[in-house]
């Protein structure tokens, strides 16, 4: 089970362990939350999830353009197209 808190480290931590944090971050897949001032900075997450997130987020745009180009083709089947002169048109 996932931690609700992600661990924590400052920018002293990292200089001083950036090796021993990093590995952990590999090793278990949590993300590692650098606060600076006590206060959220900057995440470190492994390389394998940042691969799982960037994925998910091309998956999402491609299916978002897949529906809009959809939704296009069954609006101009339906002739609900109308041609826009001006951006008043767009109200």
């Amino acid at each position: 089970m996932p931690n609700l808190m992600p661990k924590t480290a400052s920018p002293r931590d990292i200089q001083r362990n950036y090796r021993v944090l990093f590995d952990e971050v590999n090793a278990t897949e949590e993300p590692l939350l650098i606060l600076n001032n006590n206060q959220p900075d900057v995440v470190v997450i492994s390389y394998a999830e940042y691969s799982a997130l960037t994925s998910s987020r091309e998956e999402y745009e491609q299916n978002m353009a897949r529906a809009a180009v959809e939704n296009y083709a069954s609006e101009k089947a339906a002739g609900q197209l109308k041609e826009l002169t001006s951006l008043a048109d767009l109200a």
